[in-house]
């Protein structure tokens, strides 16, 4: 499968839609310039486009693997994850995202990136090495973050203490 091609997919179906998307995970860290490996696409999209992304996918050759309140996941074309924001800190998100990503897609800025690889992390703790390192990679290439954004996503998940260190061990 070839990620490209399913970002292009993904992106002119939900773009022709006029399904609000931003790039998250792996893609993301990408528009930041992080070289990590990855093999699927994880997007954000507001709760209210769920039933619509979910039958445009469908309907365009992804098969529907996995469904929660929280996280929608795909295969067949291609991988793909599609994170729902549900609540206004995620709705926040999306609204803020940046523009100019791979194709034109928007991206999540780098502050509400470190907040999502917090929650991956302590939601699935076999991810918390590479989403560390992840934080690390976004607070060593990004000169001027919002500290009190970050801490308010670390606080929500009692993890200000594993940014903070990870914070202390970069040299300015």
């Amino acid at each position: 499968m070839d990620l490209r091609k399913t970002l292009k997919l993904v992106h002119h179906l939900f773009s022709q839609a006029q399904i609000t998307h931003s790039l998250i995970g792996g893609l993301g860290l990408a528009c930041y310039g992080s070289t990590r490996a990855t093999i699927d696409l994880d997007l954000l999209i507001h709760e209210s486009d769920t039933e619509q992304a979910k039958k445009i996918l469908s309907e365009n050759g992804f098969n529907l693997v996995n469904e929660s309140k929280e996280v929608i996941q795909f295969s067949g074309v291609g991988y793909v994850d599609l994170l729902i924001a549900r609540r206004p800190i995620s709705k926040e998100m999306l609204k803020l995202s940046n523009t100019g990503g791979p194709e034109g897609m928007n991206f999540v800025r780098a502050e509400d990136l470190i907040g999502l690889k917090i929650q991956a992390y302590k939601n699935d703790s076999s991810r918390e090495f590479q989403d560390k390192a992840d934080i690390q990679f976004l607070i060593e290439s990004q000169g001027d973050l919002n500290w009190d954004l970050i801490k308010s996503y670390a606080d929500l998940f009692d993890e200000w203490g594993a940014v903070d260190e990870i914070k202390s061990k970069i040299k300015s």
